[in-house]
């Protein structure tokens, strides 16, 4: 399920606007505030930081070094031979907007009563236009109120407000005011910074860009914020170029260089990045940060067996690093080393064993293991920390289920909240109906349906595999029903229906859910390679299932399950050499019981029979109860032995009609057209 991002509307654009100091205007009393009002608007939002802090590299490989500096679009209106005119406040004067217009004074008040009003006016507008939306309006009164009081808070709001409605020209103007009021504001010359990179005024953005290195006091602290600003340049190249002569002023700097390395990977340009770190470790010998970045380089490049290399001769003479041993042990994950990571979380945990993150990461390894008795110690400690209690409980009821002690995993299921709470529920009613309590489990499922509405097809397919998982066919049919009565158009009901209709031959079913899918998402991948194996593995109609194969490669062309299908078509339309390409590629993406399976059939037919048995060997030491594998490995271990209903003979490109050629006996709660389709 796939979350949707909606666009800012401007009024979501402009939230955070309003800040929260003292010595503003509260809309609810009128008055100029020493101290902020006991009860401020319900709705003023807080005011943001002026720039977001450049994130350390991350930590995995799979990601750039550091997260990749943010890009601001340009305006469109910055000219090759330098900036545009209306950007032009950032580095010579200019006259600050004329006031809105206002009635004219009533005869006899006070100057300061028609200070205070106008600056109440001016606020009163401001939010209510950004409040509306209106960007323009907003900038124009916060401004005016800035003039009015010299208050670098509201010449910051004029900013954002002119930002936020991209307008550039006004939030250079804005800023210009507000840097003569706080010269020494950190937020003021950042923005200006930023403005100056979108005018491409280089000079000018680097002569800002080193006050605010100056002003965040701390070097590594101010490249770094330097190095996020720089990334709101135009072009890519431009960001190194920018940064390569901001960090020449002070290149003996190991942040400064840091930090040009950062910009250098976030564009991929890996040799400036590896040298810029390259100098910022010289530079600095004792820092680890330039190092485990030259490694996450090493990484992303795809040189990893250097990488390993370089960790383990830093840890060889640091074995205390931690920073490097947690890479490390990311390392070997990824290298599917399960237990050589343990191993390394393990001597983490002999320096700090009460680490949460560590015991968690330890506990997850012993299950992928299947070393129970130490998940079950990892995950124990972890709870016994106050910790990630709810993760480490739920682990606890899945280490106990495992162990087949079903009362101890239950006891820690009803301890798991939060996150895992409704996968707490549904495991709960799984070990309920195993133990024969099956309307007990069936009552979970119905009550978390009530309690979480919105994951309520997810519960109904819960509830119907439950009941196949003890024998019951008859009533998980009925709940498929009951759910697409519910939610008729609903893929993944159709999807999980039409796979249990297959699995009870009912595959006229199966192929009129399928074909619904597929009517209403033509692009479904998953709908179109289930629809094509079944009729592929099922039926005759082996040309028809090409086609919907075919399709769902073009969509999907590296999915394993795709590939298996692939082949099996073309096996079954006697096209061995292909399909065995297929299959290959399948196998060596995923190590699955079923693909090797037919992976043997095909080397079976084409006579190579001892390359089958060793493919069906192998994958019979990861998957010993696999059935699918067990079948066809018995077939031809006894030579004339009637091959399992839907399977076709090896070297054998047909396959009798099946119960597809007849009609579904079980009506469909919403019946849709189910003719064969041609193939596309």
């Amino acid at each position: 399920m796939s979350a949707s991002l909606m666009p800012d509307t401007p009024s979501q654009k402009f939230r955070g606007l309003r800040p929260a100091a003292a010595g503003l205007v509260c809309v609810l009393c009128l008055g100029v505030l020493r101290a902020p009002c006991a009860e401020p608007t319900a709705a003023a939002p807080v005011l943001p930081e002026a720039l977001p802090a450049v994130p350390a590299p991350a930590a995995g490989p799979a990601s750039a070094p550091g997260v990749p500096v943010p890009t601001m679009q340009p305006s469109g209106e910055a000219a090759a031979g330098g900036p545009p005119d209306h950007l032009q406040a950032l580095s010579q004067p200019t006259p600050p907007d004329p006031p809105p217009a206002r009635a004219p004074r009533p005869p006899g008040s006070h100057p300061r009563d028609s200070l205070d009003a106008d600056l109440v006016y001016a606020v009163l507008v401001a939010e209510v236009a950004a409040r509306r939306g209106d960007l323009a309006m907003a900038y124009t009164h916060y401004l005016h109120a800035a003039q009015l009081t010299r208050d670098p808070k509201m010449a910051e709001l004029a900013v954002r407000a002119a930002l936020s409605g991209d307008d550039d020209a006004g939030a250079g103007r804005a800023v210009a005011l507000w840097l003569t009021m706080a010269p020494d504001a950190l937020g003021a010359n950042q923005l200006a910074a930023v403005l100056r990179i979108k005018a491409g005024d280089r000079e000018g953005a680097l002569r800002l860009l080193s006050r605010v290195i100056e002003l965040a006091g701390d070097p590594e602290s101010g490249y770094l914020q330097a190095a996020g600003i720089v990334g709101r340049a135009v072009e890519a190249p431009e960001r190194v170029a920018l940064m390569s002569t901001l960090v020449a002023r002070d290149e003996a700097n190991a942040q400064a260089q840091q930090a040009l390395a950062i910009v250098a990977a976030s564009v991929e340009d890996y040799a400036a990045a590896v040298a810029a770190a390259g100098r910022a470790q010289a530079l600095r010998p004792d820092w680890d940060k330039p190092r485990v970045f030259l490694i996450k380089l090493l990484l992303i490049e795809g040189k990893r067996g250097e990488a390993r290399t370089q960790i383990e001769q830093f840890l060889a003479a640091h074995p205390g690093d931690q920073a490097m041993q947690l890479l490390y042990a990311q390392f070997l994950i990824e290298e599917k080393d399960y237990t050589g990571a343990r191993s390394v979380f393990a001597r983490l945990l002999q320096e700090r064993p009460q680490e949460p993150e560590v015991l968690f990461a330890a506990g997850v390894l012993s299950l992928e293991l299947e070393d129970q008795e130490a998940a079950r110690g990892y995950f124990t400690r972890l709870y016994e920390t106050g910790e990630r209690r709810d993760e480490a409980a739920f682990y606890l009821g899945q280490v106990e289920e495992r162990a087949e002690h079903p009362a101890a995993a239950i006891d820690w299921y009803a301890k798991s909240q939060g996150a895992h709470l409704m996968d707490a529920r549904i495991r709960t009613a799984v070990l309920r109906a195993k133990g024969g309590e099956v309307e007990r489990a069936r009552e979970i499922i119905q009550q978390l349906r009530d309690q979480v509405p919105d994951e309520a097809q997810v519960l109904f397919l819960a509830e119907a595999e439950i009941l196949d998982q003890v024998g019951r066919p008859d009533a998980a049919m009925q709940v498929y029903g009951a759910a697409l009565a519910a939610f008729p158009d609903d893929p993944d009901l159709l999807y999980g229906r039409a796979m249990y209709a297959v699995k009870l031959e009912r595959i006229g079913l199966a192929e009129q859910d399928l074909r619904r899918i597929i009517a209403a998402h033509p692009d479904h991948a998953d709908a179109l390679n289930a629809l094509g194996y079944t009729l592929a593995d099922r039926t005759d109609r082996y040309q028809e299932a090409l086609g919907y194969i075919e399709r769902a490669y073009r969509l999907k062309p590296t999915e394993p399950a795709i590939l298996d299908s692939a082949g099996w078509v073309n096996f079954k339309l006697g096209r061995h050499e292909e399909a065995l390409a297929y299959l290959r590629q399948a196998n060596d993406a995923m190590k699955d019981g079923e693909i090797a399976a037919h992976l043997g059939e095909v080397l079976w037919a084409l006579g190579r029979q001892a390359e089958a048995q060793a493919i069906w060997d192998a994958a019979l030491k990861d998957h010993p109860d696999h059935d699918y594998l067990l079948k066809v490995m018995a077939r031809h271990a006894r030579p004339g032995a009637v091959p399992p209903q839907g399977e076709a003979p090896p070297g054998s490109p047909a396959a009798p009609p099946t119960s597809d050629q007849t009609p579904d006996p079980t009506p469909d709660p919403t019946p849709a057209q189910t003719g064969s389709e041609s193939s596309p």
